[in-house]
């Protein structure tokens, strides 16, 4: 958009998304000040008449937090749920009750956070206007409970300008380490930026020594009793009975617990989250309504299968941790031959990435991503060749789509085709899938 484009105040959605690209979505600015002046501004700095449960980690942030949104809503608590980013439409950032927020929303929403620029002469960012936006709607619609996912980091993040009654970190990996730190020890330290002193409870995943010993400086600086902080290494008793199905031990006692095709290890924390906030409220759990909304719980991009005939699977593992999940659950559903289409961007670590997935495919499609952090697929290759993968089982290609298309055309029958590496790459060929 031209920079005269940019000072008319966009009216569809479409041109909204427009206006938001033009501002630069891969423009960072770390830090709370200027989208806390707008908030306040907008009246969306503190949601002192809903509960908040902040989710933040490396991985397994969306699932945790799409989960407990879920379940909360089937339980009849109106929910709203931000996740980032989207894959298709803009609209599955924000929902509630289970139900993206509709264009109109959405247009009244950036148009409230557009006028509170103009009148404070401040710049947001992407992620600033679209995180103020969630919130207008969230304080419209007055929701009884606000399920907030981290974008990046936890502690200058966005999001964290509204204190949680909740704090929930599913893992921490190695990932944005330009920002973050290139240790366990300093990522931990960004991603419990989300723990308030007001904070009642801090769940947390499987976490290594170093990064659990961080949170729990961080959870004694900030005056909370170590009793707040409840993980699945102790606190949280869990029971995986098979791929699908935990049994929750402690805190809190549930049996048969049905997990979608999402990551199985996540769950348990959103039961105890919701369990916690019900608790919290002063409500009895109806457990068939919130196992039911865990159960029906959707999100495109993990483990989603696309096509049954022939088999598709797309997933959205970017990172080493995220990559070598994925590689156990496709173990996990027997021995058969794997073609992967793969895309990166060129800011991950790629070999580390590639080297989790040893063994798991036949052959390799790699495409090319667009944007100014999409890497190339020869640069691809040339990581994929050093982790051992012969040559003559790899093939490049300029787009998403093109490496698709081939690898179909050259599937075997009775295997399976992978489409994993980024967000970008499950969008870029969800869109020409769908047009």
């Amino acid at each position: 958009m031209s920079s005269s484009e940019l000072s008319v105040k966009p009216v569809s959605l479409q041109d909204w998304e427009k206006y938001l690209y033009a501002i630069n979505p891969n423009r960072i600015e770390l830090g709370l000040d200027r989208i806390r002046k707008v908030a306040s501004y907008m009246g969306v700095d503190s949601f002192p008449k809903s509960r908040v449960v902040t989710v933040a980690g490396t991985n397994g942030k969306g699932s945790t937090a799409s989960m407990l949104a879920s379940a909360l809503s089937a339980s009849g608590i109106k929910c709203g749920l931000y996740t980032s980013p989207h894959i298709l439409n803009f609209n599955e950032r924000i929902a509630v009750n289970s139900v993206n927020a509709d264009s109109d929303s959405l247009c009244e929403a950036f148009s409230a956070v557009y006028d509170a620029v103009e009148a404070t002469g401040i710049s947001l960012t992407f992620f600033e206007y679209t995180t103020l936006a969630a919130f207008y709607v969230f304080k419209k619609a007055e929701c009884q409970v606000v399920v907030l996912e981290v974008g990046l980091g936890g502690r200058l993040d966005a999001v964290n300008i509204i204190d949680c009654d909740i704090a929930i970190i599913p893992s921490i990996g190695m990932d944005h380490c330009a920002i973050l730190g290139n240790t366990e020890a300093e990522i931990a330290h960004e991603k419990a930026g989300i723990i308030k002193s007001g904070t009642a409870r801090v769940l947390l995943g499987y976490l290594s020594d170093e990064a659990g010993n961080t949170i729990m400086k961080e959870v004694r600086d900030r005056g909370l009793p170590e009793s707040a902080v409840l993980s699945l290494e102790k606190e949280i008793g869990v029971e995986f009975t098979d791929s699908t199905h935990f049994n929750l031990i402690k805190p809190f006692t549930v049996s048969g617990v049905h997990v979608p095709a999402l990551p199985l290890i996540n769950a348990p924390l959103s039961l105890t989250a919701a369990l916690f906030i019900m608790e919290q409220m002063g409500l009895n759990p109806d457990l068939s309504r919130l196992l039911e909304g865990i159960r029906t719980t959707r999100l495109h991009g993990r483990v989603e299968i696309i096509s049954e005939n022939p088999t598709v699977i797309l997933d959205v593992a970017h990172n080493p941790p995220a990559m070598k999940y994925l590689a156990g659950m496709l173990r996990q559903r027997g021995s058969r031959t794997r073609y992967a289409v793969i895309g990166m961007l060129k800011d991950k670590d790629i070999y580390s990435s590639l080297k989790e997935l040893n063994g798991v495919f036949s052959r390799i499609y790699i495409c090319s991503l667009p944007g100014e952090r999409g890497s190339t697929s020869e640069y691809v290759k040339e990581n994929l060749l050093k982790t051992g993968m012969s040559e003559g089982d790899i093939r490049t290609y300029d787009t998403a789509y093109e490496a698709y298309t081939a690898a179909l055309g050259d599937l075997p029958s009775d295997s399976e085709l992978v489409v994993c590496g980024s967000f970008v790459t499950a969008e870029e060929l969800l869109k020409k899938l769908k047009a």
